[in-house]
């Protein structure tokens, strides 16, 4: 049903946010080893950007600071100072989309928007929670979680909303969606997951989270599917025959779906049930899990996102897990050998470029759990590590002044 903001133009008012106070003095070497790469975005193998935070020594200022790679990951530079935050008041987590053509975004809790390629940045916070960002070009689309805050975001579950944008995210519009009053986002949604999947302009996937059903009844996870840009959706929910609390989705090159279902988290391990559609999600078949079985490879570790390479081929990754691979469609999964990523940590992404050349970012455990890149350029055969280098920011006049 077409909600009645559908056409109405939402104008993006930008705000810049500033940080305050000053108390010791920070050298580039210790500022380089306080930072956190949380998210990466590449258009290429070699070209790309980074999110990086930043807690200062007293744990009471957090920053988020975003650069640019065209070394594949080897040097992220020049670092940009994108927003600032009380640590011990937010959880405050960031996910990195761009579209190649210089317009970033770095969304979570609210959004931040660049269109110089990463050299400044301006807030959109009216626009509220993003949940996921997926870009085609200039036509951006977002997905925004209905919440008044977010604090509501990250503890009561709410509906979703889809925004769009044709001039690269500079002004917004509310797109009709059907599942904008019926459908929630979970109390504790996948780390990094993926809820939009646009095969072009015209053509996506939009998949929430399914709402844990306390009656013991399996739970089905929401997809819809559009081929005419969002102005209609078709209804490809996937059964999970579980009790699912979070869920992961991806689409290969020759169409086929994944869907993996996860439970509610428990010392390490969720159980998860694999879904394989090779009719656009008009019908599923269970491929591993449910039915009281048990799947001890894919259950361990929590669920984060997957990467679809084909029918057959395919990786997932979450927290507390190291990357995990199947060959035959799901039926069966295995950890990556040697261990890419840590199972005391995790490994948040994995993303391949349409070929050969992909990569991971996880916690080493050879390196006391730093974030660390993962790339390989045989479709996973083998994998070589990529330790992020980075300096201090020039825009950011508390580095040069002391920070808190």
């Amino acid at each position: 049903m077409a909600m009645s903001l559908a056409t109405s133009l939402i104008s993006v008012f930008l705000v810049v946010g500033t940080t305050q106070g000053a108390s010791f003095a920070v050298s580039t070497s210790s500022f380089s080893s306080s930072l956190r790469l949380e998210s990466v975005d590449f258009s290429s193998p070699s070209d790309g950007f980074g999110a990086f935070q930043w807690e200062s020594l007293s744990g009471r200022t957090c920053k988020d600071y975003v650069g640019r790679t065209e070394n594949g990951g080897a040097t992220f530079s020049p670092l940009v100072h994108v927003m600032s935050w009380d640590c011990a008041n937010r959880d405050f987590d960031t996910e990195l989309t761009s579209d190649g053509r210089g317009d970033l975004f770095l969304f979570g809790p609210q959004l931040y928007v660049s269109h110089n390629n990463a050299l400044t940045w301006s807030a959109a916070s009216h626009l509220g929670p993003i949940l996921d960002v997926d870009a085609v070009g200039r036509s951006i689309w977002a997905l925004r979680s209905i919440c008044t805050s977010a604090e509501v975001a990250r503890s009561t579950p709410c509906g979703a909303s889809l925004l769009e944008s044709t001039n690269g995210g500079r002004t917004w519009q509310l797109s009709p969606s059907p599942w904008g009053s019926t459908n929630e986002i979970a109390d504790d949604p996948a780390t990094m997951q993926t809820y939009l999947v646009r095969l072009s302009q015209d053509t996506a996937y939009v998949m929430l989270s399914p709402s844990p059903l306390f009656s013991g009844k399996p739970s089905t996870t929401p997809l819809w599917f559009t081929t005419n840009g969002g102005r209609t959706w078709a209804n490809r929910e996937a059964p999970c025959h579980i009790g699912a609390w979070s869920a992961a989705f991806s689409v290969a090159p020759d169409g086929t779906l994944m869907t993996v279902c996860a439970s509610q988290p428990s010392a390490g391990m969720q159980l998860k049930t694999v879904l394989e559609s090779s009719n656009g999600g008009r019908s599923w078949t269970l491929k591993a899990g449910g039915s009281g079985t048990s799947f001890p490879e894919i259950d361990d570790g929590y669920l984060g996102s997957i990467d679809l390479l084909s029918k057959n081929k395919a990786f997932v990754v979450g927290g507390r897990s190291s990357l995990m691979e199947t060959l035959d469609g799901g039926a069966t999964w295995k950890a990556v050998q040697p261990h890419i990523g840590s199972t005391a940590g995790g490994t948040f992404q994995v993303t391949f470029f349409g070929g050969s050349d992909g990569l991971v970012l996880g916690n080493n455990d050879n390196d006391n759990e730093r974030m660390t890149l993962w790339k390989t350029i045989d479709a996973g055969a083998s994998w070589k590590v990529v330790i992020p280098k980075t300096a201090a920011p020039s825009n950011d006049d508390s580095m040069s002044k002391g920070l808190q």
